[in-house]
């Protein structure tokens, strides 16, 4: 990629997460565009298929979406240790690209089955792998954290537009947009440099220092012999040959069982009741009390405004708070506003209150629950993940983790009408509550360890890759 020759090592760093950022942005534009995709394909008059979707292929195409990024998450995770993380996302580029098509000149549940399939292993896939592309570009655990938010971020982003575009943007420009910026990706991303540690593990090391001084801002002559950046190739080229270098604030065994144990608990609890649930059924939920004024599609316009604007608090916050204090402050927050929605949706008809009032109540207690999970255990949950799993084995774990949040996901949003047929609204809060207040139990139980990206710096853990350096590469 063309850039000055003075330009700074984060800025790099930003522009190259940037860039890869494009394929997160378009995985939430392809979600944000559903609920008004699916009204326009069940409906008789205004179908643009050659036959009305029915019920159960409506809700085949929201859920096939989490199922295709949970397999991809599995799969390319691993696939990116070997081939490369670059390598990865540029073939998610492609595959959105093949989605949006399929979107343009859909005749068939058959050919929008197939964009959901594209779009959901580009965006399970990018979700997976840029972190791992981040961990092994960033400098230091503040910059990891803030460029792992901005994932959250511009996802939130495409979903926001995605509402705005489904809702009033004619059916074939949205199509057409998403193209554009699947193209977009597609051009620039190759000149983007392929992650510093893929060439370590090639054992290319020309490659290696080319990709590194890349990523460091080094590119005048004056600055080839800079004293940091010789120090840091030489740890990189160091950690080959030596088989651990734990260091000392790393955690025992023991406390590594319970880390992976917490991942496990966040990783599935987080997604009981997560920002893609209730941007999926939070306004029938809403108005499955006292029904709101607002259509359905004002209120979750709402709702995806305050995800966007609490991944952008959380992006502020991310270098300085304590991880284990946001999970158990937010996740606490989250299972009050659940809990609190379920005792009103048992109790409200036996209360006197006003309809105007009673209306607001749940879509701001959904609101709140926004705010909460998307400024703290939603959207840290990765830096959580990255800045606990000793780097040999991230490349498959992070996967596994990514793989059971989105099956989570694909459980709640694919059952909803059974899970509510059973339970009822009242029992799938509970369920809710359960999860957001199991993220209470595991950060408090097993992240006893886990610090602010400050606090990792100050003790000298500001190495490559998490709690390990990189070993076993």
């Amino acid at each position: 990629m063309c850039l000055p020759s003075k330009v700074k090592g984060q800025t790099v760093q930003m522009i190259a997460v940037l860039v890869g950022n494009v394929l997160n942005f378009n995985f939430g534009l392809t979600f944000g565009v559903t609920s008004s995709y699916a009204r326009l394909y069940e409906s008789p008059e205004r179908t643009l298929l050659a036959h009305v979707a029915q019920p159960q292929e409506i809700t085949w195409m929201g859920s096939i979406l989490f199922l295709s990024a949970a397999m991809a998450s599995l799969v390319f995770g691993p696939i990116s240790y070997k081939i490369g993380p670059k390598s990865v996302l540029l073939l998610c580029g492609l595959l959105q690209m093949a989605s949006w098509f399929c979107v343009h000149f859909a005749s068939d549940m058959l050919h929008i089955y197939s964009s959901r399939v594209f779009a959901g292993i580009a965006g399970g896939a990018a979700y997976t792998v840029l972190p791992l592309y981040i961990s092994e570009i960033a400098e230091g655990p503040a910059a990891k954290a803030s460029l792992n938010v901005s994932v959250d971020i511009w996802r939130a982003c495409g979903i926001f537009i995605g509402f705005i575009f489904g809702s009033y943007l004619n059916y074939d420009y949205v199509a057409v947009v998403g193209i554009l910026i699947s193209f977009f990706f597609s051009m620039v991303f190759p000149f983007v440099q392929e992650s510093p540690y893929y060439f370590l593990r090639k054992g290319n090391m020309a490659g290696l220092e080319k990709s590194l001084r890349w990523f460091r801002g080094i590119r005048s002559i004056d600055d080839r012999n800079n004293p940091e950046f010789d120090h840091e190739l030489a740890q990189i080229k160091n950690s080959l040959h030596e088989k651990t270098q734990l260091i000392e604030s790393g955690p025992s065994a023991s406390q590594l069982v319970k880390i992976l144990f917490g991942d496990l608990v966040l990783a599935v609890a987080s997604q009981l009741g997560g920002i893609f649930t209730i941007l999926s059924y939070g306004s029938i939920i809403s108005n499955s009390a006292t029904p709101l004024k607002l259509t359905g599609d004002i209120l979750v316009l709402i709702f995806a405004v305050v995800h966007l604007l609490a991944t952008l608090v959380a992006k502020a916050f991310s270098g300085c708070v304590n991880r284990r204090m946001l999970l158990v402050i937010t996740s606490l927050g989250s299972a009050m506003c659940f809990l609190l929605g379920a005792v009103y949706s048992l109790y409200e008809h036996t209360w006197d209150m006003d309809d105007d009032i009673a209306a607001w109540i749940m879509p701001i207690l959904f609101a709140l629950q926004i705010l909460f999970a998307s400024a703290g255990f939603i959207t840290v949950s990765t830096t959580v993940f990255m800045e606990n799993i000793p780097k040999k084995s991230q490349y498959k774990l992070l996967g596994m983790l990514h793989f059971l949040s989105w099956i989570a996901v694909f459980a709640i949003i694919h059952y909803y009408v059974p899970i509510v047929h059973s339970v009822s609204i009242t029992g799938l809060l509970l369920i809710f509550t359960l999860g957001s207040f199991a993220v209470t139990i595991g950060a408090l139980f097993f992240y006893d360890k886990i610090q602010s990206a400050k606090e990792l710096e100050c003790n000298g853990n500001s190495i490559p890759n998490g709690r390990y350096a990189n070993v076993h590469i």
